[in-house]
């Protein structure tokens, strides 16, 4: 079974370097713009899952069309960044943990909200929902429509060949991987990155 893993479209929030996690805001009209103008080069899918934030919804309608019913995963959503979510560097610039943050030398471990083996628990279990589901649905390929932290958390954790930074797998907005499907150990192995990636 095949997979392709997409990022929504832009938002304020991303214009502005915001942590925008849990917080449920909308694609901006350029988003949309972006959306339709990459959906013609993406494969095409059985089936589309997606996080339950309505960036996703209203992305995933946009880059698959013919698929009028999708799936809602709640497990896809996006990382909850706790104090953080919402602000950016510049309103947070002064925080003592966030600068505790920026002097570690993994990024990747955030000192506040969901950690990153909690995220990665989160995903990979999302993940497995939506293999189980596809199967059973007898589908080949997917269409799996999240967020930017979601991804690099799922494709570190599960990707092969393996990257040697967690920011490694992170990709613009519309963009992803299509991987094929390794079940027993759980895997995903990377065949192309797909999307808007310059």
């Amino acid at each position: 079974m095949e997979l392709i893993l997409i990022r929504h479209a832009t938002t304020q929030g991303n214009l502005e370097h915001r942590f925008i996690g849990i917080t449920d805001i909308p694609i901006l009209p350029q988003g949309e713009d972006l959306a339709r103008s990459v959906s013609a080069g993406l494969p095409t899918v059985d089936h589309v899952y997606r996080s339950p934030l309505c960036r996703c919804q209203q992305t995933a309608a946009l880059l698959w069309p013919q698929h009028k019913e999708q799936t809602v995963v709640p497990g896809l959503r996006e990382t909850d960044f706790g104090p953080f979510e919402g602000k950016n560097h510049e309103e947070l610039k002064d925080d003592p943990l966030y600068l505790q943050w920026l002097n570690d030398a993994d990024l990747s471990k955030l000192p506040v909200g969901e950690s990153v083996a909690e995220c990665v628990h989160r995903l990979t279990t999302a993940i497995q929902e939506v293999i189980t589901d596809a199967k059973s649905r007898g589908y080949s390929r997917v269409g799996v429509c999240t967020h930017g932290g979601s991804l690099m958390a799922l494709m570190d954790a599960l990707a092969t060949p393996r990257r040697p930074h967690y920011y490694d797998w992170e990709c613009p907005n519309c963009s992803g991987y299509a991987v094929k499907v390794e079940e027993e150990p759980l895997r995903l192995h990377l065949l192309s990155q797909v999307g808007n990636w310059k």
